[in-house]
């Protein structure tokens, strides 16, 4: 049997602070986002449709400032059998296009889903500042975080 987890993993281009950026989302959505930690880094962290948003800003392509809105599931229990012994499969289905659309229309923002590149682009800036830091990292990283925070 499959449980169907939504997520989405979506970017903005701007200069604004991820604080406020954080506030047009919150509105947009209608959640709110506070101040936290995400694998190690300040976050923006909201709960909505049973999904913990994560936005952050990060280094983009030609180093553009980016807003980064990603999400995982925020009920560890949620891919668990009733009896707590197994696990279900996921379908995972994929609201960024909608997400794109509505912040768009919401936020004032141009809101886009990452490519490769754009991906790339944001882990060499981040492995830089990694490398900085002592090599902190996601090495650690298991297939149940990968499972539940998705390629990113």
């Amino acid at each position: 049997m499959k449980r169907q987890a939504i997520y989405l993993d979506v970017r903005a281009d701007t200069d604004e602070h991820p604080g406020q950026v954080a506030a047009r989302v919150g509105r947009a959505l209608d959640c709110t986002f506070a101040e936290g930690e995400h694998l190690g880094w300040y976050a923006q962290i909201a709960h909505v449709f049973g999904l913990k948003l994560v936005l952050v800003g990060r280094a983009g392509i030609g180093g553009k400032n980016v807003i980064k809105v990603t999400s995982q599931l925020a009920e560890a229990d949620f891919l668990r059998t009733p009896d707590g012994n197994g696990r279900f499969e996921q379908d995972r289905v994929d609201i960024s296009p909608y997400i794109t659309v509505l912040l768009t229309l919401r936020t004032g923002l141009l809101w886009y889903q990452p490519t490769a590149e754009d991906r790339a682009a944001e882990n060499k800036a981040a492995s830089r500042f990694d490398d900085f830091l002592g090599g902190v990292g996601t090495d650690s990283w298991t297939s149940d975080d990968e499972e539940r925070f998705g390629d990113w």
